[in-house]
């Protein structure tokens, strides 16, 4: 999927909405669970997107820098901010590794929280990424991710089984690992029931 080709209308579908709303409410409740809050935090939206999850995420964080490889969802994201002014909100177009090569100073200081909405199952090697997330994080901080459940039934197998989110948070050195339903929403007849993994640093 070329992903600047859905940039100009991602935002226009009813269920990319109700799902970044559902994300952001069951990040919310996990973080709580474990005696956190995101008020006050530094948090990384990896994969972000258009920045639905980013939005959410303004008003209550310290501080949100928002990933995303492809730079037409990236200047999407960048007309909200600039519409808000949001200057605690920092957009970057860019992929994880070209980031850090590029020495980009706003993902030099430890994470918070590190939030990945239907990002993982995407990615080329999704345990080498998740450690290399992990080792964004502060002591302490959380690395949250929100995919699909793996039906290896399906025609055309997609997401990530609760094994694979177990092995490879735990392989990143996170701690406190656990994998459950992070929501459940209804949408023109079927139900949102994707999977949320969560680790501590």
């Amino acid at each position: 999927m070329d992903w600047d080709d859905q940039a100009s209308t991602w935002d226009d579908q009813p269920a990319v909405k109700l799902y970044a709303g559902a994300a952001f409410e069951s990040l919310g409740r996990l973080l709580d669970t474990r005696g956190r809050s995101l008020k006050g935090l530094r948090v990384l939206d990896f994969g972000c997107g258009t920045g639905l999850l980013t939005e959410a995420l303004a008003t209550p964080c310290k501080e949100v820098v928002a990933l995303d490889p492809a730079a037409k969802m990236i200047e999407v994201l960048r007309h909200k901010v600039e519409q808000h002014g949001w200057d605690h909100v920092h957009p970057i177009a860019a992929t994880l590794e070209g980031a850090i090569a590029g020495g980009d100073p706003r993902l030099s200081t430890p994470f918070d929280v590190i939030a990945c909405s239907s990002v993982c199952a995407f990615l080329p090697d999704y345990p080498g990424t998740t450690k290399q997330l992990a080792d964004m994080l502060a002591p302490g901080g959380h690395f949250v991710q929100f995919d699909w459940e793996l039906d290896e039934s399906a025609d055309e197998p997609y997401g990530l089984s609760r094994a694979a989110i177990e092995q490879a948070l735990t392989a990143a050195g996170l701690s406190d690992v656990a994998v459950e339903i992070a929501f459940e929403r209804q949408f023109e007849g079927f139900t949102m029931k994707p999977l949320a993994g969560i680790g501590r640093r």
